[in-house]
């Protein structure tokens, strides 16, 4: 089974464009909103469906409890299918995840560095293909404990995108591009346990509130908010 989900992100791509050539899965990772889930990697869904925060769920259940789990979201498909120039964009990180007995990941709310947004792809008529999403569940390669992740970190990874500016301190759009998950797991020494991935093509309620996200941004930049 672990062959098969690594399989499918190597169809879609997430290996070698998010996660590196070395990533096995151990885990299924279920993501589920109050109308859609991913069960399998690959699914494309209705972007509408997927603008709560979701609910995540382990297969199997671990055997061993831990509570530094790190969770990721990404996007690698801002303006291009693998977007050289501006990485992909984080939708959502958090640490100090856990999962419960009955293989609940578990997120609490302070402990999100860059609290989830949903997906918002450019419209198909413009961009016709649909973006993929990772999600990314990993734990610390050694029993160091916590991880922490700085705005100082995140920052950093966007010092191979010279376009990007972000501060990293109001998490708006322009913070959360220039991101590279892979680079961020491998700084942070970070194994990944589970990953899935889903596809969400853009529509034009999707580019309206993309542009209106872009402009808070811009507009936070240049107000230093």
């Amino acid at each position: 089974m672990s062959q098969d989900r690594t399989a499918i992100l190597h169809q879609n791509k997430v290996i070698p464009d998010v996660l590196p050539e070395s990533t096995s899965v151990e885990y299924g990772l279920i993501v589920e909103w109050p109308n859609v889930s991913i069960d399998v990697p690959g699914k494309e869904l209705d972007r509408e469906a997927t603008q709560p925060e979701p609910t995540l769920q382990l297969n199997p259940t671990p055997d061993e409890k831990h509570d530094d789990y790190v969770l990721i979201m990404a996007d690698p498909d801002l303006l291009g299918e693998n977007d050289a120039n501006f990485g992909q964009v984080r939708h959502w990180l958090a640490t100090g995840v856990s999962v419960d007995t009955s293989g609940k990941v578990v997120v609490p709310k302070e402990s999100a560095i860059s609290p989830y947004i949903g997906p918002a792809p450019l419209p198909n008529y413009i961009s016709a293909r649909p973006h993929r999403y990772v999600f990314i569940l990993s734990r610390p390669s050694s029993s160091s404990g916590q991880v922490n992740i700085s705005h100082d970190d995140l920052q950093a990874l966007q010092k191979d995108y010279p376009a990007l500016s972000g501060s990293q301190q109001s998490q708006d759009l322009i913070d959360r591009w220039g991101f590279n998950a892979q680079k961020l797991l491998e700084q942070k020494q970070l194994k990944v346990v589970a990953a899935t991935v889903m596809l969400v093509g853009g529509t034009l309620k999707s580019a309206v509130d993309n542009m209106a996200m872009t402009g808070q941004a811009v507009f936070n930049k240049a107000t230093g908010s």
